[in-house]
């Protein structure tokens, strides 16, 4: 029996929008898809004339961007009056990648519309001009003195099957992917050194736009975005998560709900985590106050099985339930 119809709106990141329809269609939903992902913007008439008018007699450069803002809000509308049905739930992800225009008019589409800001507040702040357009907004941050906004935090796809690769403790292999800022690069350096000397397996990637002025020789170094399936291949062949808290970030990254769904261990500096029920020392080590020497024993250390139940609260089942009810 089909729960309702679910319009995902979300950035085209990857192949992330692809693992939300499959685990919304296994819950029961009839999903559909908008991303940011439009077709090209191409001139119109004379536009192009009026273009080169306006930008070499008047110095005025924002017509062109004007152009292309409209075309964006055209494709958007075209792809929502696409669906013919109004929907029962809306979910818009990131909703600052998307006009405000367009936001106002998916309110008009269903019976609920909700949002959910993934990366921090104050990473993106113009996503707080937001805030009021949505039945309720979730995000895994602590906002204060906003009444539609909730917390939530991040989750794992549980559609997919569990890992059962076993700890190894005597080699274990570190993981971690990323984007490249400057601040993440020192915490990175810093750790390697410290734990060179240890029986590990180091599996680092950094993608990055620019050439970073200089690289680790224990860093893999990438252009190419990997996926999240790949990702996620890399995580179950893994022992350990490597996880660098963004400093515009306050809260828990997806990493910790991968690592509870395929048992991995996780290397952190994020002491957050120690306030979740998920947290157990022999499972997620906290650097802090330059404990690193009590990393070898943490990597010696089995995997503590966690109770199903805690799990199973995690998962996007469990999520996208508790998204709607509220």
């Amino acid at each position: 029996m089909k729960k309702g119809k679910f319009l995902l709106v979300m950035p085209d990141y990857s192949d992330f929008p692809k693992l939300f329809l499959e685990n919304l269609e296994k819950e029961g939903f009839d999903p559909y898809l908008i991303t940011d992902k439009v077709s090209k913007f191409k001139y119109k008439g004379a536009e192009s004339v009026k273009n080169f008018f306006v930008k070499n007699i008047l110095r005025n450069k924002e017509y062109k961007q004007g152009l292309i803002k409209k075309h964006f809000l055209d494709e958007l509308n075209k792809n929502l009056s696409d669906i013919p049905d109004e929907l029962d739930y809306i979910l818009v992800i990131r909703p600052d990648n998307f006009p405000v225009p367009f936001i106002k008019n998916l309110k008009n589409k269903t019976r609920k519309l909700i949002a959910y800001q993934w990366d921090g507040i104050e990473k993106f702040p113009e996503v707080k001009n937001y805030f009021s357009l949505f039945d309720t907004f979730f995000c895994f941050e602590k906002i204060e003195s906003q009444l539609n906004i909730k917390p939530i935090t991040n989750f794992y796809f549980d559609h997919l099957p569990p890992a059962e690769k076993e700890y190894n403790t005597e080699m274990p292999k570190l993981y971690f992917v990323g984007l490249y800022w400057k601040s993440r690069e020192e915490k990175i350096d810093r750790f390697i050194d410290e734990v060179s000397g240890f029986p590990i397996e180091l599996s680092i990637f950094i993608q990055y736009f620019k050439e970073p002025e200089k690289k680790n020789s224990r860093i893999q170094y990438i252009q190419d975005r990997i996926s999240f399936r790949e990702n996620l291949e890399k995580v179950k062949d893994a022992d350990i998560l490597l996880d660098f808290v963004d400093p515009l970030h306050n809260g828990l990254s997806i990493r910790f709900f991968e690592g509870m769904y395929y048992r991995k261990k996780v290397i952190t500096d994020n002491i957050m985590v120690k306030n979740y029920d998920f947290y157990h020392p022999d499972n997620i080590f906290v650097v802090e106050n330059n404990n690193y020497k009590n990393v070898e024993q943490f990597l010696k250390t089995p995997y503590f099985e966690l109770p199903v139940e805690i799990v199973k609260k995690y998962g996007f089942s469990n999520w996208i339930k508790e998204i709607i009810k509220k």
